[in-house]
């Protein structure tokens, strides 16, 4: 793995050894991946024992739940919030930034499997919270439900750039946001809340967001409207990044955004380290269907769903 840009999200979880060690496509395992050597350099518990030990079976496989409809609201004909009761061990797993989850109308089959954000989770209800554009067939689908939905999950990999987050601790947070990547920021500013400085930046063009203002009104975060397709907001951006010397940057946005906002970056004295959304296809969350893989500079296919990396890294390798 010498070089390698990249490591499984799931690598060491308890959904650790996965698919993929049944067919010799392990992200980590050199022994996993056919090779008769150990040469992974995992820090963690070997993942080759866990799989001996699982008599070579995938461990802990997500399974799908039917869950309850607790309330269903409507903002502005093109967003539906759902709150979901769920239980108490799902409820601390949903908890952390880039969690997302499968869902879908009872009434159809897996092929209507939508990746959402897990926008909020409430650990003393056991209650999540999602929230769905209206956009086409599934998520039209997904609206006509009212009493309970199927959902599967959790799936860790909502964000790029996960390792950077984990030292912000106390330190300064600067979230961009477009669309509906207003959802993923809620979880992210109710998660780092009271323990890091924050300011979020909305472009309100295409959506409102209204839907999250009432999940947002109870925390510290610094919230200004702009528009990213104007060079004063962008220039505006700048000198904010370069006067406030964030510690993190999280990019909730297009891959177009992403790109112009890497540019942006690396055009000022800053350390060129932030985390992105994940906006590859996901379809399956495994590994296994391919929807998500894209092929490195190296040859290499990556498999998007399960794979870290930062989010320069996406900027340069990531969806065009």
């Amino acid at each position: 793995m010498e070089g390698s840009f990249f490591e499984c999200v799931d690598a060491g979880s308890e959904n650790c050894p996965c698919y993929l060690s049944l067919t010799n496509d392990c992200m980590t395992c050199t022994r996993l991946k056919g090779l008769d050597y150990c040469d992974c350099r995992w820090t963690g518990v070997c993942i080759y024992n866990e799989y001996i030990w699982n008599r070579k079976q995938a461990k802990n496989p997500r399974n799908e739940i039917k869950v309850k409809i607790i309330d269903k609201k409507t903002y502005d004909d093109q967003v539906v919030v759902y709150i979901l009761k769920t239980d108490k061990y799902l409820a601390q797993r949903f908890k952390y930034p880039g969690t997302y989850i499968f869902v879908r109308n009872p009434e159809d089959q897996m092929m209507y499997d939508v990746p959402i954000s897990i926008m909020y989770v409430d650990v003393e209800k056991d209650e999540i919270h999602i929230a769905i554009k209206i956009i086409s067939v599934k998520t039209k689908k997904i609206m006509e439900a009212n009493e309970t939905l199927i959902i599967r999950g959790p799936y860790r990999n909502g964000l790029l750039g996960l390792k950077s987050l984990k030292n912000v601790m106390n330190g300064k947070m600067l979230i961009l946001c477009k669309s509906m990547g207003i959802a993923p920021a809620v979880k992210l500013i109710k998660y780092f809340d009271k323990n890091c400085e924050m300011d979020l930046i909305a472009d309100r063009n295409r959506l409102s967001c209204s839907f999250a203002e009432a999940y947002l009104s109870d925390t510290q975060v610094n919230i200004q409207n702009m528009n990213f397709k104007n060079q004063k907001d962008l220039d505006f951006i700048k000198t904010m990044v370069i006067k406030r010397k964030y510690d993190e940057i999280v990019i909730l946005t297009s891959d177009k955004y992403i790109r112009i906002f890497d540019d942006l970056l690396k055009s000022i004295p800053y350390n060129n380290v932030y985390a992105v959304v994940n906006n590859f296809n996901m379809c399956c969350g495994e590994g296994v269907c391919g929807a998500c893989s894209f092929m490195t500079e190296e040859g290499e296919v990556i498999k998007m769903c399960k794979c870290q990396m930062k989010g320069e890294e996406v900027a340069k390798r990531g969806p065009k």
